[in-house]
């Protein structure tokens, strides 16, 4: 580390950075109270220290300066800093070793102290300013209010979470690196130019020779990311790894003391803390627990910001009484309805033609592309289509959204709409409002249904208290009493959880009357359709489903599955079931399938959920994805089909105008269904659980 002396100007003594000193810069240095507090634009509030940018005469030039004032302190702390050095000086000489092992920090000017005997009354450091210097508090702030999307959160993350690994193995541990102690730059040409960090507040930082796992992971303990977003930090900052047990114990135990050692802050500095209060007393509260909502394009879906512990450590008990409730006020009705209908599935001859469905996602810039691979897969058919307006998206996507929705029907397509919030949607509902309100007015002459909600019993989407669906309810109230033959179908939840839809449908508004339950409904993620979960299989799943809507009377008994899809293998984090940051470790309990496999599952689950006589409609979700769609549209240039593609497209053809007659006697784990075609001759399906559907 480069060797600074002192310099004595009158009270003051004085070190300045080599290269930096020139004529008359020392006794510049030496006004330096009275010029912050007379030329100084401050750069923070006022609290126990200050920061203010000056322009500081050094010869002739002029330096830009940051000027960091540290407030008085305790006589034992001056005993300290005179073994050890003060504050500025401590930061001024760990700030010249950083940018020595090229780690980045604002570049120090001078340190000036002024010392009566064993008291420390003032001490400044003077650095660079940096232009346009944000911090990592303030960038996940605004991703969090204002543009919450996945892809700049995580490249965020991996910037400061590679920057800080770099300071350890540099050799210093920092001790108090907050969010709001790593500063953030990037040139604003480029937009997406990458980030530099600069490592603030360094009085407390200590040079530390190859530090221990542990220690690393106590440095890191000041981060305040949500629990599952800090799981994937960790491990960018081991290189994709997840960490050893000792750094996560160590952070862990370091996070609990800091956690304490805050909670005791007014207690301590009562008058300060309350001085603070009051000078935030403006300023709204960032966005904190339940409130963090953050999308994937890549994934399709929003992302849990907490991981399974901290998710039903900030549900409410709430959900639990209302699920209680549902099942003390139906549970006679929907077992004595699941019972009667278990024993009907197979029962009844059931039209194909329009129960299989898909969605499109309304992107501009693939849209052609989407309607030219639908042409292919449906051939003369029309099939029922779903587009999704996103309230996350703008006015002029919703718009854009509808637009495609009328052509559609123009076409001849049935057009259903799903309406999906997210966690904004609560917290500002004006938004919803306009977006559902606009829905409704532009779509209630063709729209099939409007679904309303999605997946509305995973908090990742927004709701984490079930009462908040009736709140997604209060403009379509309204909706429905200017456009009344609108049909909406709902709550949309997603998976199998009994529990969730019977705490969802015993909170329904009484005065809103749905057309019919809608649901997503996979099998668990995992395996094959006909497997079970506890004694249900896909089947039994649909008459439960079935049941809650005849106990529930909704309009129409049989619900409609607007969800539905196999995870695809090797398809990282454009997978719908992995995180957004795919570590290297090996992956446990992967309930992802191949190709061939997913094309097996799809065919074999859209004949038995149909079928069966309990689901009116399934929608496929979706027909253009990397991770799980029917055409993998990972180059752009050149979509490719997958076998589930034309496996749809094989069965929609040989289904054309079929119509279900019955189930034939088949041997264990094989099935054969018979068909009616419109000739009125006859057409078999079979298959085992290890093959796919023939037909003949």
């Amino acid at each position: 580390m480069t060797d600074v002396g002192w310099q004595t100007r009158g009270p003051w003594r004085i070190q300045i950075v080599p290269g930096r000193d020139r004529p008359g810069f020392a006794e510049t240095l030496g006004r330096l109270p009275f010029l912050v507090e007379k030329e100084a634009d401050s750069l923070a509030r006022p609290g126990r220290h200050r920061v203010d940018r000056l322009l500081l005469p050094c010869g002739d030039a002029t330096l830009d300066a940051v000027v960091k004032s540290y407030g008085a302190q305790a006589a034992w702390r001056d005993r300290v800093a005179l073994r050890n050095g003060s504050k500025a000086e401590r930061a001024f000489r760990t700030a010249i070793a950083l940018r020595d092992a090229g780690v980045g920090t604002p570049a120090p000017i001078a340190v000036v102290e002024r010392w009566e005997g064993p008291r420390l009354r003032d001490s400044r450091l003077v650095s660079v300013y940096v232009p346009r210097l944000t911090s990592f508090r303030d960038e996940l702030e605004r991703i969090y209010s204002d543009a919450p999307r996945c892809a700049p959160l995580m490249d965020l993350l991996h910037t400061v979470a590679d920057a800080i690994r770099a300071l350890h193995d540099a050799g210093y541990l920092h001790y108090d690196l907050g969010n709001q102690n790593i500063g953030l730059q990037r040139d604003p040409d480029p937009p997406a130019a990458p980030w530099q960090v600069f490592f603030l507040d360094l009085n407390r930082a200590r040079h530390t020779p190859d530090p221990s796992p542990a220690q690393r992971g106590a440095d890191l303990a000041r981060i305040d990311l949500p629990s599952d977003f800090r799981r994937v930090f960790h491990a960018m900052y081991h290189h994709g790894y997840s960490p050893p047990p000792e750094f996560a114990a160590a952070e862990q135990r370091a996070r609990a003391a800091f956690a304490r050692h805050t909670a005791l802050r007014p207690l301590r500095h009562p008058l300060r803390e309350a001085r603070i209060r009051h000078a935030q007393a403006d300023t709204p509260p960032p966005l904190r627990g339940r409130e963090i909502w953050i999308w994937d394009d890549r994934s399709a879906q929003a992302i849990p910001a907490y991981t399974a512990r901290d998710r039903h450590r900030l549900l409410p008990a709430a959900n639990v009484t209302a699920a209680l409730r549902g099942f003390a006020r139906k549970g006679i009705s929907i077992h004595r309805h699941e019972r009667r209908l278990r024993a009907h599935s197979f029962q009844s001859p059931v039209p194909f033609d329009g129960a299989i469905g898909l969605t499109l996602e309304a992107e501009p810039a693939t849209w052609s592309r989407q309607l030219a691979f639908l042409d292919q897969l449906q051939g003369t058919q029309k099939l029922p289509l779903l587009l999704r307006l996103y309230h996350h998206q703008n006015p002029d996507a919703w718009h854009w959204t509808l637009d495609q929705a009328l052509n559609l029907h123009q076409r001849g397509h049935s057009v259903a709409l799903a309406l999906v919030q997210d966690r904004r949607a609560l917290r500002e509902p004006k938004g919803w409002r306009q977006m559902v309100t606009l829905a409704f007015d532009r779509a209630h002459t063709f729209a099939d249904f409007f679904e309303i909600g999605h997946a509305i019993n995973r908090c990742k989407w927004g709701v984490w208290d079930f009462r908040n669906y009736a709140r997604l309810l209060d403009p379509v109230r309204s909706c429905l009493i200017e456009h009344p033959d609108a049909r909406i179908t709902g709550p949309a939840a997603i998976d199998f959880e009994p529990h969730a839809l019977a705490a969802l449908l015993e909170l329904l508004p009484p005065d809103i009357s749905f057309h019919a339950l809608s649901h997503h409904l996979y099998v668990d993620r995992r395996g094959a359709p006909e497997n079970r979960q506890a004694r249900y299989d896909t089947v039994a799943k649909c008459a439960l489903l079935r049941a809650f809507a005849r106990a529930h009377r909704f309009t129409s008994d049989k619900p409609i599955i607007t969800e539905v899809n196999w995870p695809l293998l090797g398809t990282g984090p454009w997978s719908p079931v992995t995180s957004p940051y795919e570590t290297l470790d090996p992956r446990q309990n992967d309930p992802s399938v191949d190709e061939d496999t997913y094309a097996a599952f799809m065919t074999r689950y859209l004949l038995l959920t149909l079928a069966s006589g309990h689901i009116s409609r399934v929608y496929w979700w979706r027909l253009a994805a990397r991770g799980f769609g029917l055409v993998d549209d990972t180059d752009p240039a050149a979509w490719r089909p997958r076998p589930a593609f034309h496996a749809l497209q094989s069965l929609l053809a040989t289904l054309n105008g079929a119509t279900f007659s019955k189930k034939l006697t088949a041997p264990e784990n094989a099935y054969a269904l018979e068909f009616t075609r419109p000739d009125a001759s006859a057409l078999t399906v079979r298959w085992t659980r290890d093959s796919a559907p023939v037909f003949s």
